[in-house]
């Protein structure tokens, strides 16, 4: 019997502390659990940053084509240094929130804040996300991440959503389970959580603690200064650069950071003027050659053309057949350069001779209003008539207003057409066939001489071409390239129109691209690659003097070569820019992307970055992988001149729009 007893007092004491130990594990598991403010705001903001690094991996997958030539290793630590940008972003987002909570959860029932909470959050998270998913497609027109100035895509967007979301149905659906899953799975953290105010000493000290982390990580850490930009520029390609960074980051950051710098390398203009491209009188090789009779010019500018699409110049089949039989009896220049990335810098670097760079396109800039002769301004002296034709909805990328201002009186777009409703392809405006037929129709009413310009616009995302065309075209690597065939068909049929016309004889033609897009061949896979694009002049009649085709060229010195090649005397002229029918030995052109500039000239590049360095490259070092070095690779003298003339070209640009004087010093 005592040993039963002492059996269940043994039994009793086991259950007890069985008990026991159960209550301080509970206890314990409860307080890890965090389900005060503080682990709402901890669990939060941890998966807050998971989603932003599953969309920076998404971001890697869906470019890879950008990507796949890079180290590995590199990838990886730009993966891992992006959850440092992903909380800086989350602070500042946090923010709001932090102040309510904060606040009225001392004098309001839990109930009702958390659903208010919850709102919040949603409010402040769901249109960055938004942001984030489209920049991993948008990123490819752009070339760096979203910022202020390219919030004006949305109003482009207007009436064109349904076909942006019929294109990219799996994005759309995978991008909104995201969302789901995150409001869903912080609203069950809010639910689980315990946010009553017991003493309002703690919860005052809680926040006060919470703040002082959120400044650390606002900042970035315990630096000297907030991480930007500048601190995610640790690669030499600027697409690592961007994989860091995630588009909410760079959009809060260049609410200040899209404004042009103001920049004096030199006191006076004397010192840096002489080494711009278009500085002093230079013979021309259209002196003696000139026709008597006026000339017509028409500028052709195809929507998304890049260089390395055409087949002959680079040894190719290619996907633009006319494109190369058209080169093949025309002045072509294989080295020519686009100045900017997106169409609205493609048109104002073609049409006024003002190149893209700086972060905001010119168009829609504060430096819109500057004062700036445009080439249908000039022309209009001459008793031209000015036309510009773009098949896209009136209004589109302003073109409409900024041509006009630029001189062209006359604007065809989609308002203006007078084709069937069939011929709309419901997201841009007018497929390029019928435009193209439109166009030329156009041109055989207006009086001799005329000045016109057409942008195609097929060719753009989302790629559609009229059902009759589909299956035609044979397929390529990207989605682009069946509408590239489909506008290279509509170009072929225009000019055997035109060919058939009075005018046609007495017409300089000028074709080029506003900018290029993804690659497919390995050689344009980099920086340099990105800018690359047609250019062509051809003539029916013109006897071709010998021009130097290996010349760098770029999109602004289309403007002083019609003048150059009409006989027009340019007085207002941007010295970044030269005729190509002039002879320039060390002519350069200058290119911007993402804060950083890219000199390219005959032998050498020459890449300002962030951190105002300037390197040097060997032309043929196409992903600018070998810095050159002085005395082994190229000589003091010219290292000098390459950067004096890279500051001068930076200097003029800048000062020009801030003081309005881009036409200094020869207005």
């Amino acid at each position: 019997m005592e040993l039963a007893q002492y059996r269940a007092y043994n039994q009793a004491i086991s259950l007890e502390s069985m008990e026991i130990h159960s209550f301080k594990a509970n206890k314990t598991l409860n307080a890890f659990k965090l389900k005060s403010w503080t682990g709402l705001y901890v669990k939060t903001f941890v998966i807050s940053i998971g989603v932003y690094c599953f969309l920076r991996v998404s971001f890697l997958v869906w470019n890879w084509g950008l990507f796949k030539s890079i180290g590995i290793s590199d990838i990886a630590k730009a993966i891992f240094l992006g959850p440092r940008f992903d909380a800086c972003s989350m602070a500042i987002l946090f923010l709001p929130l932090f102040l309510f909570s904060f606040v009225f959860p001392l004098f309001v029932a839990q109930r009702f804040i958390k659903t208010v909470w919850l709102i919040m959050l949603s409010v402040l998270q769901i249109p960055f996300l938004v942001l984030n998913i489209i920049d991993i497609e948008f990123f490819n027109f752009a070339g760096r991440r979203f910022t202020l100035s390219s919030l004006f895509i949305f109003q482009e967007a207007q009436g064109k959503l349904t076909g942006f979301f019929t294109t990219y149905i799996p994005g759309c659906v995978a991008g909104a389970a995201l969302i789901f899953v995150y409001i869903w799975w912080v609203r069950h953290i809010v639910k689980d959580s315990d946010l009553e105010v017991r003493s309002k000493t703690k919860h005052i000290l809680g926040h006060l603690v919470w703040l002082v982390v959120m400044v650390i990580l606002g900042r970035g850490g315990f630096q000297q200064k907030p991480i930007d930009f500048v601190d995610a520029s640790l690669f030499n390609a600027p697409v690592l650069n961007n994989l860091v960074l995630n588009s909410t980051f760079s959009l809060i950051k260049s609410s200040d950071k899209d404004k042009l710098p103001q920049v004096q390398f030199f006191t006076k203009s004397d010192e840096y003027i002489p080494s711009l491209n278009g500085f002093g009188q230079k013979p021309s090789l259209m002196d003696g050659i000139r026709f008597k009779t006026k000339q017509n010019v028409v500028i052709i500018l195809l929507e998304s053309f890049a260089f390395e699409y055409m087949g002959k110049p680079n040894h190719q089949e290619g996907y633009t057949p006319f494109l190369d039989s058209l080169a093949d009896k025309s002045v072509f220049f294989p080295n020519a350069y686009a100045n900017g990335r997106r169409s609205i810098e493609g048109v104002s670097s073609i049409v006024a001779g003002i190149p893209a760079l700086m972060n905001e396109a010119f168009i829609t800039s504060e430096f819109a209003s500057n004062y700036f002769v445009g080439l249908g301004s000039i022309l209009s002296e001459k008793n031209y008539h000015l036309s510009f034709f773009h098949g896209g909805n009136n209004g589109t990328m302003y073109f409409d207003r900024f041509t006009k201002s630029a001189g062209i009186s006359n604007y065809f777009g989609a308002n203006e057409y007078t084709g069937g409703s069939e011929d709309n392809d419901k997201v841009w405006g007018i497929f390029d066939g019928p435009f193209f037929k439109f166009y030329a129709g156009k041109l055989t009413e207006f009086r001799q001489p005329f000045f016109s310009m057409i942008f195609s616009l097929s060719s753009h995302h989302p790629y559609t071409i009229p059902d009759a065309y589909k299956g035609k075209y044979k397929k390529g690597s990207l989605e682009i390239l069946e509408s590239i065939q489909y506008a290279d068909e509509a170009l072929k049929d225009f000019f055997d129109f035109a060919q058939k016309q009075p005018w046609y004889e007495n017409t300089l033609f000028i074709v080029t691209s506003d900018h290029t897009q993804k690659n497919i061949l390995p050689e344009f896979d980099n920086e340099l690659g990105h800018f690359r694009v047609p250019l062509m002049f051809f003539h029916p009649k013109m006897a071709w003097p010998k021009i130097d085709v290996i010349s760098p060229v770029q999109h602004i010195d289309i403007l002083p070569s019609i003048l150059d090649f009409l006989g027009y005397e340019n007085k207002f002229k941007i010295l970044l820019g030269e005729s190509v029918f002039k002879s320039t030995p060390d002519k350069t052109v200058l290119l911007f992307n993402d804060s950083l500039y890219y000199q390219v000239g005959r032998q050498y590049v020459s890449v300002w970055d962030k951190h105002g360095e300037i390197r040097h490259y060997a032309v043929d070092d196409q992903r600018l992988a070998m810095p050159l070095n002085l005395s082994v690779d190229f000589t003091l003298e010219i290292k000098l001149s390459l950067e004096k003339k890279l500051r001068a070209s930076i200097q003029y640009f800048n000062q020009g729009m801030w003081d309005n004087r881009l036409y200094f010093p020869n207005k």
